[in-house]
């Protein structure tokens, strides 16, 4: 392993403290949700603007029921104002977002929904799910719909970030659609959105599932220098039956337009595997290397692993989480300072305050390569409480180190939920 570590950053006053291995970590709740009024159930990764802004969305909640697109602003105080940019109608607008919005460089929002958009039979009713744009004015926020999917064979349930290029196409994975392998409403995809063709879509690449390829693309795209994207899928691989639980690829763009997959590791179906199993998050590029996360396996422990593919190398070195330390991560790490950051869903104090997480209420690691491997520090462990339970979202570090995420139980009597500040 190597440890010069690094990767490029995009773009309520409750203090709790946790000592952990000599280490102190505050955590600083700055927003609990409250339903109908400002949304509930943050799932995505939240990101900052410059002035130090955060954005983000909600599952449900907000004046519909549909979810919500949210900023929260710091005040001179270290307290935090929330403003709703939109709140989803669970039409045709779009309805449960359930991952991170992006700024494109005129100040534009572009996110994805869940459901809603056009609805069919594909998607049981539901509606298939969205893509879209949220453009600032001084009336407010307004919405476009740039794409609404119809499942098969386009996609259906778009669950992961999108990712801009230069001229500012977007690019994401849906869960579902695509072809029905054995799959339940599909597949999935990888995706484009062609901003100079009036947001037409073009599919990259249609999971086909096992023995060949991957199924359910969970975590979005990520670029790297050449314009290569990696990602990974939830189920699927390169054997069937409990030979594959998920792969982690690669899509490369040809002379002709076409793209092609090539799958980079195979993980294991077993729960005792060391590589894990069940990746359903995004992945990082560091030095080179593919770092993401599994929710399950890890030896003896099958409580999750933090994964690094090495090119050219055989094995997969990870670290595996024991429920004390963390448990089930479904969020992609945030590699910073030559370390990285992240939170398990489950985990650490095991008193089950949260009925949906009773291997604990999550945690926020801290990672350090040394000599080969990865060494962890826990940095904050969720009470169930007036800080909330159930990290799922990832982590984001503003310039001074600090690092923000949300969770998606607790933190109130509308058990809706908390954004939270860690202060390492």
């Amino acid at each position: 392993m190597r440890s010069n570590w690094w990767i490029a950053l995009a773009m309520g006053t409750i203090l709790f403290a946790l000592e952990s291995n000599g280490y102190a970590a505050k955590l600083k709740v700055i927003h609990t949700f409250q339903a109908s009024t400002d949304g509930m159930v943050p799932e995505g990764a939240l990101i900052l603007d410059a002035k130090g802004n955060l954005y983000g969305t909600t599952v449900g909640g907000g004046l519909y029921g549909g979810g919500t697109v949210f900023e929260l602003s710091p005040n001179s105080d270290g307290s935090w104002t929330e403003t709703i940019l939109y709140n989803f109608q669970y039409q045709g607008d779009g309805g449960l977002p359930n991952s991170a919005v992006v700024f494109d460089s005129q100040g534009n929002l572009y996110g994805t929904t869940q459901q809603g958009g056009i609805f069919n039979s594909d998607c049981s009713g539901t509606g298939c799910g969205v893509v879209f744009e949220l453009t600032p004015g001084s009336g407010g926020w307004t919405e476009t719909v740039l794409y609404s999917f119809t499942g098969l064979p386009d996609g259906a349930f778009p669950s992961g970030p999108l990712v801009l290029d230069a001229a500012g196409n977007l690019y994401g994975t849906t869960s579902g659609g695509g072809v029905d392998n054995q799959c339940f409403e599909g597949c999935g995809t990888a995706f484009e959105l062609v901003k100079a063709t009036g947001w037409t879509e073009r599919q990259l690449h249609v999971f086909q599932n096992y023995p060949t390829d991957g199924a359910y693309p969970l975590g979005g795209l990520t670029f790297d220098q050449k314009g290569n994207l990696f990602g990974t899928t939830e189920i699927g691989g390169l054997s069937g039956g409990f030979g594959a639980d998920g792969i982690a690829y690669l899509l490369q763009p040809g002379s002709n337009g076409q793209w092609s997959e090539h799958i980079l590791h195979t993980f294991c179906s077993r729960v005792y595997c060391a590589d894990g199993n069940g990746p359903a998050a995004g992945v990082i590029l560091v030095n080179g290397n593919v770092v993401g996360t599994t929710s399950l396996g890890g030896g003896s422990g099958h409580y999750g692993v933090v994964f690094v593919l090495n090119p050219g190398k055989t094995g997969v070195p990870s670290y595996g989480f024991n429920t004390t330390d963390g448990a089930d991560p479904v969020a992609p790490v945030l590699a910073r300072g030559g370390k990285l950051f992240g939170v398990t869903a489950q985990g650490g104090i095991q008193n089950n305050a949260c009925g949906l997480y009773p291997s604990g209420n999550g945690v926020v690691f801290e990672l350090t390569p040394l000599n080969g491997k990865l060494t962890e520090t826990v940095l904050y462990s969720f009470t169930g409480g007036s800080d909330g339970c159930g990290p799922v979202g990832g982590l984001v570090a503003d310039a001074a180190g600090n690092l923000y995420g949300t969770t998606n139980q607790g933190g109130g009597s509308a058990n809706g939920g908390t954004v939270f500040e860690v202060m390492p």
